[in-house]
């Protein structure tokens, strides 16, 4: 992976963050929930992360159980990111492609988030 694309990452990540960070202070609603009725498998992660940021762990997971793995590996993401670019060494690349062979996990996991969000009517 080249210094153009972990700075990309970096900057992909930031603005990710402020992305989320604008639709959790507007309280802009859920777009596939709007349109469908039904919770998204991310709905709740909003909440979630506010509680997670007051460390209240449980009622986080309550709202949503994807909030604690995502907010773990993107940590790890931008650690090993910004890791690669001081050190310039490449182990970014390596922990994605350890993520994305295991793909049939995220999708799993995605479907047991949509299906709690369902029974919970979040």
């Amino acid at each position: 992976m080249t210094k153009k694309q972990k700075i990309l990452i970096l900057f992909l990540f930031i603005g990710l963050v402020l992305i989320f960070l604008i639709c959790t202070i507007f309280q802009i609603p859920c777009l596939f929930k709007t349109i469908f009725n039904i919770p998204c498998p991310a709905c709740g992660i909003g909440r979630a992360t506010i509680l997670l940021l007051h460390f209240k762990f449980i009622e986080s997971f309550s709202y949503s159980i994807l909030v604690q793995p995502t907010i773990l590996i993107l940590a790890i993401i931008f650690i090993i990111d910004i890791y690669d670019l001081i050190k310039k060494q490449d182990n970014l690349s390596h922990f994605l492609n350890n993520i994305t062979n295991h793909y049939h996990f995220i999708i799993l996991y995605l479907i047991i988030s949509w299906v709690v969000n369902i029974i919970h009517g979040i």
